[in-house]
């Protein structure tokens, strides 16, 4: 059957975009450019300046770069993304540039699927009862496009029964990180079709540290005020100070909204209210290896499901044809599963798993890790979500503040925002409003 993009789990050249060698410049004491955050946005920036001849700086909080790209290569004997793992709409999504200058190896997903509710998959009818369920609600979002500027989902989706609450899950829980009363159908509708949909052999989050290896990063120091009132912008870290002739900030929105960070001049009324609109998503994986074979399924089989207590929840299971699976939870559940913390996300996961494969699998756990995106400090979630009403923030949130200080990350990209081709896309917009205002090429 066909389904609507939002159906699918979320997966989620050696030159630079310039067109120049990637050659790192040598470093002045105060570089031409400070660039906040290594993620892919604050990488994709520093890339592009180096390649124009401009000397820059990355100051990175934590101890590695990816930001909300990491990969866990070790623990289950394949590569665990926590955050970032599939680039979608392969055939124009921005980021597959990053594939081509890391000479990487993208696999295109064609993993078969299977919706199951309470424990069992899908009669014949049922399937093609959900797959209408699936059309009409993508056709009720557009019409009621057509009518008012926004409208939140929530309004639109009223599920009636469980294969409805499942179909309708997949639109903001599982797909969006939020539930569907607090996600913007506009922001929603913006985003392109998910296939063809990729993986990275190595992983996303290793490909992207290898791609920004010649990237100039100063670790574990946590950016607390930027000042651009002064002839140069001044960084104040925790490791110390830095001057810049302009500055690129890539933080994610809920690490701007703490107040942790400080501007001077103040960051505007409408930036701040940008932030503020642009809050993060609840997504959360939980990774289980098993010590013997408990799963009856081809590997890779990607499955959707709701359970006995109607939570709904995405999976992969046998990935790269370990004994294993891979459970995605997003938006209320992912929260309280990281609010009741210890390990309520793993035996969540394995109940629910059991639900379907058998009860024998409990037995037969051998490693297990769940992310808490929303616990982590320089995170503070999966991705920026835009509430009802306010999908134009994210042009807000782009805009300049002072001249010399410049925005970037997902959060900013007008297309590609939560996902990663946002994040490059927005690193290259910023540092070419950075070169305008520098020059060009030394």
């Amino acid at each position: 059957m066909t389904l609507p993009r939002w159906f699918l789990i979320r997966r989620s050249l050696l030159m630079s975009p310039f067109g120049l060698a990637l050659v790192p410049p040598a470093q002045a004491a105060d570089p031409d450019v400070a660039i906040i955050g290594a993620g892919v946005a604050g990488l994709a920036a520093a890339r592009a300046l180096m390649a124009a001849g401009k000397s820059v700086q990355v100051i990175e909080a934590r101890a590695r770069t990816g930001g909300r790209a990491f990969t866990d290569s070790t623990t289950f004997g394949f590569a665990f993304d926590h955050g970032a793992q599939w680039i979608e709409a392969g055939k124009i999504n921005p980021a597959m540039a990053i594939v081509r200058e890391a000479a990487a190896k993208a696999i295109l997903d064609q993993s078969e699927q299977a919706i199951c509710v309470a424990g069992k998959e899908l009669s014949k009818e049922d399937y093609e009862r959900f797959e209408k369920i699936a059309h009409e609600a993508t056709r009720k979002i557009a019409e009621a496009l057509k009518n008012q500027p926004d409208v939140a989902v929530g309004r639109l989706l009223v599920a009636q029964d469980p294969l409805e609450r499942l179909a309708y899950a997949m639109v903001g829980p599982l797909e969006q990180g939020v539930e569907n009363g607090e996600l913007s159908a506009r922001d929603f509708t913006r985003q392109p079709e998910a296939e063809p949909q990729y993986a990275i052999a190595e992983g996303m989050g290793a490909m992207i540290a290898r791609w920004g290896t010649k990237v100039p990063v100063k670790f574990d120091a946590r950016v607390v005020r930027v000042d651009s009132t002064g002839a140069q912008v001044t960084i104040e870290t925790t490791a110390g100070q830095m001057r810049a002739r302009a500055a690129i900030v890539t933080l994610p929105t809920g690490v701007l909204a703490t107040g942790k960070i400080g501007f001077a001049p103040q960051l505007s009324a409408a930036k701040r209210e940008a932030i503020a609109q642009l809050p993060m998503a609840s997504f959360n994986k939980v990774a289980i290896l098993f010590a013997r074979r408990v799963i009856d399924a081809p590997a890779g089989r990607n499955v959707t499901a709701l359970t006995r207590k109607e939570l709904a929840f995405d999976a992969i299971v046998r990935p790269a044809n370990r004994e294993a699976a891979l459970v995605f939870v997003g938006g209320a559940l992912a929260r309280a599963l990281e609010e009741e913390g210890g390990r309520a996300a793993v035996t969540f996961a394995v109940s629910a798993l059991a639900e379907i494969y058998g009860n024998d699998l409990r037995g037969a756990v051998a490693k297990s890790h769940a992310t808490q995106w929303g616990r982590d400090p320089y995170a503070t979630g999966s991705w920026s979500v835009a509430r009802p009403g306010h999908a134009d923030k994210r042009a807000v949130l782009a805009q300049p503040h002072h001249d010399r200080v410049f925005f970037a990350g997902e959060a900013t990209d007008p297309v590609w925002a939560t996902r990663v081709g946002g994040a490059y896309a927005s690193g290259l917009r910023a540092a070419k409003e950075a070169l305008a205002v520098l020059g060009g090429k030394r």
